[in-house]
């Protein structure tokens, strides 16, 4: 990742951000990271790149998780929406792992 220290900082403190803006959700930190990781990458996230995302994401791609988090910050409705992607994706991970063990 070609980006400087500011882009992991502003990285990083979005999921605070969000936290804040919205405390009536049953969402952990690490939570608003998955939903715009998820629906950056088109599926479970740790499954198109390595642990940890911030290293691993293209200059691209984490221009687009911050501008998510921008989204989210401003229209809540756009952040439930991708989170039930996420969870979308990660069903269908757990399927197609089911489907390969037996």
């Amino acid at each position: 990742m070609p980006l400087g220290p500011d882009y992991y900082k502003t990285y990083q403190g979005w999921p605070e951000r969000l936290a804040t803006r919205y405390p009536e959700l049953p969402f952990e930190h690490h939570c608003y990271l998955r939903i715009a990781l998820d629906t950056t990458l088109g599926a479970k996230w740790d499954t198109k790149i390595r642990k940890p995302a911030y290293q691993n994401l293209s200059e691209a791609e984490l221009k687009t998780v911050l501008g998510y988090f921008r989204v989210y910050f401003e229209d809540p409705d756009q952040l439930m929406k991708h989170h039930q992607r996420s969870l979308n994706y990660r069903n269908q991970w757990k399927r197609k792992q089911l489907k390969f063990a037996l």
